[in-house]
């Protein structure tokens, strides 16, 4: 495979805005650079990208922007030549080359199609949530708080649809933003007679205790090349991918939130061979980037150094992987997807027994954008029941684990669309904490070929019937948190923090007691 090298960049000087700078032959005057990185965002043509950028235009054309249009993109320099501006690209985390301005989005606010909101007093939609991405004159992406919103927030205690506006200089957009008329939506009977669950056992609270060989100091956080098979009884996990530290310039190189991707994953789905991981910056922030992997087509350890890949393998893993818009994403553990779409319950994990609602996004796989946006909500009566943990079957089922009482009684909602109106209803309960020492629920999916939810802490695996029937436990013992469940197919998918590593084996139906400690 023949390697291409990307163009030589030389920094000759640099004054303020203002720099001179040498490419090849070529003497750059009046290129403006930044410190940081600034995001740009994809437009929708195909423009050649090349190695060189002077006054007098580009020069070495060697490939184009449409293998980089759902990757995330950054620049920190720009030149201004009698072809037009063009920006020197960093994709992924990897400078590329220069590609004229025309490609960016421009004075353009991308917002969800759909808005549709559960009646509810006790709840005010936050409108900015509705915006995907936003660019500036420049294809610079726009924090959506730097938005002028109007209304900022809708009330939803009484139906009706209003428009919501948004606008940035000449930027603008618009939304309508309906309040469902059915007062009763979303209240139900929590009615299911708890299951006998297991004695709750111990694992540690906080971050992991351990990390995958090479990610630590001792080992400059380095890249592993070796495959995980962990065993805990009968259950075999051995390691599908390990994901980059970044899809980005790393720690404090971007000049915004919106550029740096990574580096702290919260939860997965998994649908065939697209493989979808939620990605923050920090682990207090609400915010933060879907990022998805077509497994078909990476291998297994070369993503980690997406950086230092050859040229055409760079090509190609860019094009196979999907960075989405810095988007609301609440705690980013309860993600679902289909076919075409990726589903997020953007919950707020610092609130316990709220009457608020909670929304659910519709993300649009083919560009990573927000589709749709519902909000739903789930009562007993006048007991609200604040979700923390979900996961979707399809485009039309949601399941939901409700464990913010203190009688231990954990429950299973299964929440049904029909139209935008979703309804719960309880399908089980246990009558268990599981774990002892208060650590949280770390991983929640459904087994639909089993009828079973799988349950993480830790370092444990908990199975649980649909009705509530306890199956068993497996105890992992690899120290590190576990980032995510799900299940496709037959198989069973465990994301591991530290380094990002998503394994994955077979789902099971009953376990061998004997082997289950």
């Amino acid at each position: 495979m023949k390697k291409i090298q990307i163009g030589k960049r030389l920094l000759v000087g640099a004054i303020a805005a203002t720099s001179l700078f040498v490419y090849g032959n070529y003497r750059v005057v009046n290129a403006k650079s930044y410190s940081k990185a600034v995001t740009k965002v994809a437009g929708d043509g195909n423009y050649t990208i090349y190695h060189h950028a002077s006054t007098k235009g580009p020069t070495g054309a060697f490939t184009s922007s449409k293998y980089f249009k759902h990757a995330n993109l950054q620049s920190k320099q720009s030149v201004t030549t009698k072809k037009g501006k063009f920006w020197q690209i960093i994709v992924d985390g990897r400078t590329v080359g220069w590609v004229n301005q025309n490609f960016f989005a421009k004075n353009k606010i991308v917002v969800a199609k759909k808005v549709s909101l559960v009646e509810n007093s006790s709840y005010d939609f936050p409108t900015r949530d509705a915006i995907s991405v936003a660019a500036d004159s420049q294809g610079t992406a726009i924090n959506p708080s730097d938005i002028k919103a109007s209304p900022a927030k809708i009330n939803t205690s009484k139906p009706g649809t209003t428009t919501v506006n948004f606008q940035y200089g000449s930027a603008k957009a618009s939304v309508e933003v309906t309040v469902r008329d059915n007062q009763n939506e979303g209240i139900a009977r929590a009615d299911q007679m708890p299951k006998s669950g297991p004695t709750p056992v111990s694992t540690w609270k906080g971050s992991s205790k351990s990390s995958s060989r090479n990610w630590n100091a001792k080992h400059h956080y380095g890249f592993e090349t070796k495959s995980n098979t962990f065993k805990a009884g009968d259950l075999t996990l051995k390691t599908k991918l390990y994901q980059p530290r970044f899809v980005s310039l790393d720690y404090n190189k971007a000049a915004d939130k919106m550029g740096q991707v990574g580096v702290i994953p919260e939860g997965i789905t998994v649908n065939g061979n697209n493989f979808t991981v939620a990605v923050f910056n920090n682990s207090s922030d609400d915010k933060g980037h879907l990022v998805s992997y077509d497994l078909a087509h990476i291998n297994k350890y070369r993503a980690q150094n997406l950086p230092g890949l050859s040229w055409s393998t760079f090509k190609k893993y860019a094009s196979h992987i999907k960075v989405s818009p810095y988007i609301k994403l609440g705690h980013g553990q309860s993600l679902g997807s289909s076919s075409k779409y990726l589903y997020v319950m953007a919950n707020n994990n610092k609130l316990h027994n709220s009457s608020a609602s909670e929304e659910i996004l519709q993300i649009r796989k083919s560009d990573m954008q927000i589709n749709q946006i519902w909000s739903f909500r789930i009562a007993n009566g006048n007991s609200a029941r604040y979700i923390h943990n979900a996961t979707f079957s399809g485009d039309n089922t949601m399941y939901c684990l409700f464990h913010n009482g203190s009688n231990g009684r954990y429950e299973y909602w299964k929440v049904t669309r029909d139209g935008d109106m979703w309804t719960p209803i309880e399908v089980g309960a246990t009558q268990s904490n599981f774990i002892g020492n208060g650590s949280p629920v770390q991983g929640f999916t459904y087994d639909a070929s089993h009828n079973q939810f799988y349950i993480g802490f830790n370092d444990y695996l908990f199975r649980v019937g649909q009705d509530g029937t306890y199956k068993g436990k497996n105890k992992l013992h690899v120290k590190r948190e576990i980032e995510g469940l799900a299940v496709s197919g037959s198989k069973l998918y465990v994301e591991f923090a530290q380094r990002g590593e998503l394994t994955a084996g077979k789902t099971k139906k009953q376990l061998h007691k004997k082997l289950l400690f």
